[in-house]
């Protein structure tokens, strides 16, 4: 355990907040996120090569939780990375030449979301204290695809605590799609939203910011705005390290570089934290698919939605307003939490802002590249025509970013790959020319290499559900007669 007690300020003001009293709010007063003040005095040592999973997250979860006890944090990775959740290897490292594949979609949504999110919800039953006046909590949270069916999932025996997911009709896969209503029971609640993502995102922090007077729930997220989903994925980035490391893949001590596929920045923030508490890491590849709004931020320091929006074969990037890029930027402002918040207050209200060149100069560790749709479908059939080895879209944006460049990195890359190739049927259909129903394309790739569909992806492939859709421009009143509907019933 760490023996520093770490403490959490706002991106827009001056705080001094334990981290449980963050993960139960979610969002600062202010509508700024949380951040710890520092990342100083983290350990890592080349002994540490050889710890499993749960060693490593428990490392990193007791120098950022530091008012957990340690039997709570044991208990949370207890549960969460336990064999009901994952199987023998919680992560995969599957090297190839001087890159390899961090294959972290072995939960049991197929998706790298379920690397925070079967931890959250034990996280938030032990900060429960923070709730005022002893509310529950009601989790309220906007997906690209993902992180709804990876927070349905890992809430869906929390019965004391209420969520409801708002997904784009029209921006998630057909599997994601089934796979969210899949886990829909009396305490889990998914509506369709007739626009994008940005759409539901702003709603979400629109309902934090107005005060909503709930009797018996209190209002938080398990999107990466809460602090409690970003600091698991933390984790992983020192795991993949360790394990290629342990390998002998790598030298301890060597830099590597990671390349993430990139859409509300959260992934690839967890992998800069890492490098801030002193992982080997030198350059962070953002890769970005066709909506390719943070690559024009990388390389001209104007951040500006007001674009063309795309909806594109990997949906959970098609994101013009990437909320984590708020923390990066308190971090590279060193803690200017005002001018943060002038930014803030610019993007809400013209759609853009630019930041100073002091902030630039501080961003020199990423490197932006963007993947048109086009290139991610041959992204996929050329990663496995050369390997061969089956990639999903997303991780065919990482892999296509890294190929174009890889000039640029020294030492050995890691391509971030997010989500099973499995949930995303249409793109693997388009990429490897076949037609017919998902059963039989999932067939067809199952024939490909030794990766098989899971027997829960068959199951939800093949069931029912009855969506509620929400116009655009009634979704705001919907959600909040919804909201106090369901403060009315208990």
């Amino acid at each position: 355990m760490s023996t520093k007690e770490r403490l959490y300020t706002s991106t827009r003001a001056r705080l001094a907040y334990p981290s449980k009293r963050c993960i139960a709010k979610g969002i600062s007063e202010d509508g700024g996120l949380f951040i710890p003040l520092d990342f100083d005095g983290f350990e890592l040592s080349e002994d540490d090569v050889t710890l499993p999973y749960e060693e490593i997250a428990y490392k990193v979860f007791s120098f950022f939780l530091t008012d957990f006890g340690e039997d709570e944090l044991k208990e949370v990775i207890s549960k969460a990375y336990k064999e009901g959740n994952f199987k023998k290897d919680v992560i995969k490292v599957i090297p190839f030449g001087n890159a390899s594949f961090l294959e972290l979609y072995h939960g049991p949504t197929f998706a790298f979301k379920d690397m925070a999110l079967t931890a959250l919800p034990h996280l938030l039953e032990r900060s429960l204290e923070y709730m005022p006046n002893g509310k529950k909590p009601l989790i309220l949270t906007a997906t690209s695809g993902d992180t709804g069916g990876a927070a349905l999932s890992g809430f869906y025996n929390a019965s004391q605590t209420e969520v409801v997911v708002l997904y784009p009709t029209f921006g998630v896969s057909s599997f994601q799609r089934k796979q969210m209503h899949y886990y829909e029971n009396e305490h889990c609640h998914v509506f369709a939203v007739e626009g994008n993502f940005d759409d539901c995102q702003t709603l979400v922090k629109k309902v934090f910011a107005y005060s909503l007077d709930l009797k018996k729930y209190s209002l938080s997220s398990a999107n990466s705005i809460n602090i409690g989903r970003l600091i698991p994925q933390v984790a992983y980035y020192f795991a993949s390290y360790l394990e290629l490391a342990n390998k002998g893949e790598i030298e301890y001590g060597t830099k590597v570089n990671y390349v993430v596929p990139t859409g509300n920045f959260g992934n690839i923030l967890a992998c800069y934290i890492a490098k801030r508490m002193g992982l080997f890491i030198d350059r962070i590849v953002c890769a970005s698919n066709q909506n390719n709004v943070l690559t024009d931020f990388f390389e001209t320091g104007i951040y500006d939605s007001n674009r063309h929006f795309y909806v594109t074969d990997s949906p959970a990037m098609d994101i013009l307003v990437s909320s984590n890029l708020e923390r990066l930027l308190y971090l590279a402002s060193d803690g200017d939490a005002p001018l943060i918040a002038k930014y803030m207050e610019e993007l809400k209200k013209t759609g853009r802002f630019r930041v100073s060149e002091e902030i630039r100069n501080n961003l020199t560790d990423f490197i932006p590249v963007y993947i048109d749709n086009e290139e991610t479908i041959k992204g996929i059939r050329d990663c496995y025509e050369r390997h061969p080895y089956l990639i999903d879209p997303h991780t065919s944006v990482a892999y296509g970013g890294y190929r174009k460049v890889k000039e640029e990195l020294v030492g050995h890359t890691i391509i971030v790959s997010t989500a099973s190739p499995y949930k995303f049927i249409s793109a693997m259909a388009k990429a490897f020319k076949i037609s017919g129903s998902e059963e039989r394309i999932a067939d067809y790739l199952d024939t490909l290499t030794d990766m098989k569909a899971p027997a829960l992806f068959r199951t939800i492939l093949s069931s029912e559900y009855k969506a509620t859709v929400w116009k655009k421009m009634e979704m705001e009143e919907k959600l909040f007669s919804f909201l106090r509907r369901i403060d009315e019933k208990r």
